[in-house]
């Protein structure tokens, strides 16, 4: 994960020197765009980081992997994006930049993940987590060549968290012990908030966009143990780390 954002500075980095440094050795050229915004599309994929990717441990309590230990095991997954950037100015900034508010109205995104090593329990193994948000905040808009542009933008992202298909399980041995776990402790909603950074490069009205988004959201699970006649349970309340690396290819108009 550390990677990846290193990456992504590193190219925010080029990406503006790059623009300035065009803008100041082609005569003439400057920023060639004159308007007040740009609404776009984009779909692409989800790529999950950090603890979102680690591995499911079955060698301890369910539970626990949703938080800090273990992992969720979350699969590559898709994105999709409505939006539109409201520029300040419609002419730029000393022939060079313009700045904005980028507003997604409708982001969704969807992964899958299974958790291995549980083929006694009632649940299927494969599970999904499906985000729908908002997004929104700064965009600095750079003429990099004659066509292309880079866009470079930070917004924060609140966040509903649900499933089609939540993990459920109840795993008995051939002693009687049993273990019960529900993901949701009551409704299978949890809200949050994320946030997503990175740059939208734009040649005419195709779009390629990379991004990082990320949060944690507080998360009450059910579970229930009985163990040699001994037996616990009750709500457990932790947060969910969600971190994806994001590709998107689009349309801007």
């Amino acid at each position: 994960m550390k990677v990846i954002k290193y990456c992504i500075a590193v190219y925010l980095v080029f990406a503006v020197a790059g623009a300035h440094g065009q803008a100041a050795s082609v005569v003439g050229q400057g920023y060639d765009e004159s308007d007040f915004g740009k609404l776009y599309l984009r779909l692409g994929v989800n790529l999950p980081q950090g603890h979102f990717s680690n591995q499911f441990d079955p060698n301890i309590p369910i539970f626990e992997n949703i938080g800090t230990n273990g992992g969720m095991q979350a699969g590559t997954g898709f994105n999709f994006e409505l939006g539109r950037y409201f520029f300040f100015h419609s002419e730029p900034i000393n022939d060079l930049f313009k700045v904005g508010l980028d507003a997604t109205f409708l982001s969704l995104g969807y992964n899958t993940f299974e958790w291995p090593g549980l083929s006694s329990s009632s649940g299927s193994g494969k599970y999904d987590l499906t985000t729908i948000a908002m997004k929104f905040g700064p965009v600095i808009s750079f003429n990099v060549l004659e066509d292309v542009y880079a866009d470079v933008f930070a917004k924060v992202a609140p966040t509903v968290v649900s499933s089609f298909e939540a993990p459920e399980f109840y795993i008995e041995d051939n002693d009687g012990n049993y273990a019960e776990f529900s993901f949701y402790d009551e409704e299978p909603v949890i809200f949050g908030w994320k946030s997503d950074f990175g740059v939208n490069l734009r040649y005419k009205k195709g779009t390629l966009t990379l991004g990082y988004e990320s949060g944690s959201f507080n998360s009450k699970s059910y579970y229930y143990i009985s163990n040699e006649g001994m037996t616990e349970g009750g709500t457990v309340e932790q947060k969910i780390p969600m971190g994806v690396f994001q590709i998107k290819l689009g349309i801007q108009f």
